[in-house]
C-alpha cells in the first residue's frame, strides 16, 4: 500500500502541462461576476502576466494583495488556488478551490476540469482520498479524452485505498484503454503495466471476497437447517409418516380370524346336511 501511494505521488505532476496550460490561456477572460470594487488594473495585469509565465509565486503575492484589498471574485480566487497548487501548498490550494468551484459551474467544461483536477490532486497528495474522489470524477467528465488515462488511474487508486475493489478495478481497466489509445503520457508503457498490475490485484481481492461470502452463505444455510431440525420433535415426524403398527396388526388378525370362523361354520353345516341325506 505504501509503495502504491509513493508511485501515485511521483506521478502527480504529469497532467499539469496539459491542464494548467488551459488555465493560462483563460486567465485574461472576463470574471464571472463584478468585483465589489474594481481592483487596480495595473497590478491585476501584472499578476496575470506572472501567472501565464508560470511565475506562480510572484503572481500569488499580487493576487493575495488584491484579494485582501478588493475581495476578488471566485474565478480569480481559483487562480490563487492554482498558484498554491503549483507552489506545492496543497492545503491552501484545496481550501481556495473547494470554496470557489461551486460558483464556477457557468464556465466552459474544460476550464472547470482544470480547477477540479488541481483540487483533486491537492487532496490526493494530502492522502485525503475521499475528498479527492469527487473532484477527479468531475474532472474526468469535463476533460478531453486524451487526458482521461491519468485521471482514471488516480480514481483507481482512490477507490483501492478505500478498499472498494470493483470500482478500483474498473477505473484501472479504463486507464489501460486510454493509455493504449493516446500514449501521450511519459513512460506510457510503464504506466500501462502499472495499471495492469493494480487491476489484477483488485481482481484478486474481489475473488477472495467472493469465496469468503460463498463459504459464509453455505455455513448460514447449514446452521439454519440444523436449527430448524432441532425445533421439530422427532416422534411427530414418525407419527405423521408411519402410522403405528399396533393400530393396524390387530385389525388384520381379526379379519383373518373372522374369515377362519366363517369357513369353519360352512364346513359344519355341510357335514350336517350330508349326514341327514344319508339317513
Amino acid at each position: 500500500m505504501a509503495n502504491n501511494k509513493l508511485n501515485a505521488s511521483c506521478g502527480c505532476h504529469k497532467l499539469r502541462k496539459g491542464l494548467i496550460a488551459l488555465a493560462m490561456l483563460l486567465s485574461t477572460a472576463l470574471p464571472i461576476r463584478a468585483q465589489q470594487q474594481d481592483p487596480d488594473p495595473v497590478l491585476l495585469d501584472k499578476a496575470i502576466e506572472y501567472f501565464t509565465s508560470a511565475k506562480y509565486h510572484e503572481a500569488l503575492l499580487i493576487f493575495q494583495r488584491l484579494d485582501k484589498q478588493y475581495k476578488l471574485n471566485e474565478r480569480f480566487r481559483a487562480y490563487i488556488g492554482l498558484c498554491y497548487y503549483h507552489e506545492w501548498e496543497y492545503k491552501k490550494a484545496a481550501q481556495y478551490l473547494d470554496e470557489a468551484l461551486p460558483a464556477l459551474a457557468v464556465l466552459a467544461p474544460h476550464e472547470r476540469s482544470v480547477y477540479h483536477f488541481a483540487a483533486a490532486e491537492s487532496h490526493f497528495l494530502m492522502q485525503q482520498y475521499k475528498e479527492a474522489t469527487p473532484h477527479y470524477e468531475f474532472a474526468l467528465a469535463l476533460c478531453y479524452d486524451r487526458e482521461k488515462a491519468e485521471i482514471n488511474y488516480r480514481l483507481g487508486l482512490c477507490y483501492m485505498f478505500a478498499e472498494k475493489w470493483e470500482m478500483a478495478r474498473n477505473y484501472f481497466a479504463a486507464a489501460q484503454l486510454f493509455y493504449q489509445k493516446y500514449r501521450n503520457v511519459d513512460n506510457v508503457e510503464a504506466r500501462w503495466a502499472q495499471a495492469t498490475k493494480m487491476r489484477a490485484g483488485c481482481q484478486a481481492k474481489i475473488d477472495e471476497k467472493l469465496r469468503a461470502d460463498s463459504i459464509a452463505l453455505a455455513k448460514a444455510r447449514e446452521d439454519s437447517i440444523r436449527q430448524h431440525t432441532i425445533e421439530i420433535p422427532l416422534d411427530s415426524i414418525i407419527l405423521e409418516q408411519f402410522p403405528p403398527i399396533e393400530t393396524q396388526q390387530p385389525q388384520k388378525e381379526n379379519n383373518q380370524q373372522t374369515q377362519s370362523n366363517t369357513a369353519h361354520n360352512k364346513n359344519i353345516r355341510w357335514e350336517e346336511q350330508s349326514f341327514r341325506t344319508k339317513k
